[in-house]
């Protein structure tokens, strides 16, 4: 997957933790792309990410840390 280097170095921003959220999340992690996740502090997803081992911010903090950004 040739595209995937392209990440390298850069923050990629998963807003949302839920169906295939957390799936694509550690599967990037996994392959050395630095991960955070954006969601609601109310929502549940926000303890499941930092379960997880994520680092967690506000959807607006998120986006503006990142390089880039994936809608869940």
């Amino acid at each position: 997957m040739e595209e995937l280097w392209d990440f390298r170095g850069k923050t990629v921003a998963i807003l949302g933790y839920r169906n295939e959220g957390p799936m694509v999340a550690r599967w990037l992690r996994e392959q050395g792309v630095h991960v955070l996740i954006g969601c609601n502090e109310w929502w549940d997803e926000w303890e499941a990410a930092r379960r997880d081992g994520f680092e967690v911010y506000s959807l607006e903090d998120a986006t503006a840390y990142a390089d880039v950004i994936q809608v869940w």
